[in-house]
């Protein structure tokens, strides 16, 4: 068995495992704890927008769409009680640094009405970078 950790769903929607980030994903009405980044290139997929019709992930990177129930089989074990999570890291020695925090998770956003499936459009340099701290 792995190590074991608390989060406090209502505060905290990402754990950070030594160099592994996870977030949490509304599927189905409820969270699951999923790798945060694209098989296309590791690109943040808790940046990227539900299509319209909310089975696949836009990745931010590349445009790369991919499968929610694909990401669903990343997920963490996890038992919840309330807003109170208990997460289990299976192949954790213990020895990596574990931080949970909040960020901006935008994979759980309404499905975005203007993809239309082509590239996304380039970042607007005038628009601040998202703060990974938040």
């Amino acid at each position: 068995m792995g190590r074991v950790i608390v989060m406090d769903l209502s505060r905290h929607n990402t754990l950070l495992v030594g160099h592994d980030r996870y977030f949490v994903l509304r599927s189905d009405g409820r969270p699951l704890l999923v790798h945060d980044y694209c098989p296309h290139r590791g690109g943040p997929l808790s940046l990227a927008r539900l299509t319209p019709d909310g089975r696949r992930l836009n990745c931010p990177w590349h445009g790369t769409k991919v499968g929610v129930a694909a990401v669903r089989r990343t997920c963490l074990p996890m038992v919840r009680s309330g807003d109170e999570a208990v997460i289990v890291l299976p192949d954790d020695d213990g020895d990596a640094p574990v931080s949970v925090i909040h960020r901006e998770i935008l994979a759980n956003l309404p499905p975005d009405p203007s993809d239309t499936g082509t590239a996304p459009r380039a970042a607007d340099p005038a628009q601040p970078a998202l703060d990974a701290g938040r």
